[in-house]
């Protein structure tokens, strides 16, 4: 029983650690997190760490000034695409949840900027 209560915590922790992994995480983005363009990306591409559920995952880009700028959001795989056509200089956010085809769900939010 004594080496029960020793190996119970370290299992308890490996089979955590495995679960952890199954969410999808937001891996990168083109443009990158906190970054700063010369110019407008036509779209804006986030890439997680698993696989997604389409119908039940997207995303949003807003200007400075809080209006959305984006044209809708494709996924594909574990790819979010979002059209954005022609940005002007300034500071975007996006704000994007997401749910693994296994049924996690995270969400999160970055900027970029476009010019100088």
């Amino acid at each position: 029983m004594r080496n029960f209560n020793i190996v119970l915590p370290f299992m308890t922790i490996l089979c955590c650690s495995t679960i952890a992994q199954a969410h999808a995480f937001l891996d990168h983005a083109s443009p990158a997190v906190g970054s700063t363009i010369a110019t407008s990306p036509g779209q804006v591409m986030l890439y997680f760490t698993e696989q997604l559920e389409p119908k039940f995952s997207g995303a949003e880009v807003h200007s400075a000034g809080g209006g959305r700028v984006d044209h809708g959001t494709s996924v594909s795989g574990n790819v979010m695409r979002l059209s954005v056509g022609s940005l002007t200089p300034g500071s975007y956010s996006v704000t994007w949840h997401a749910l693994s085809v296994d049924t996690h769900k995270t969400q999160g939010s970055f900027s970029f900027r476009v010019g100088k």
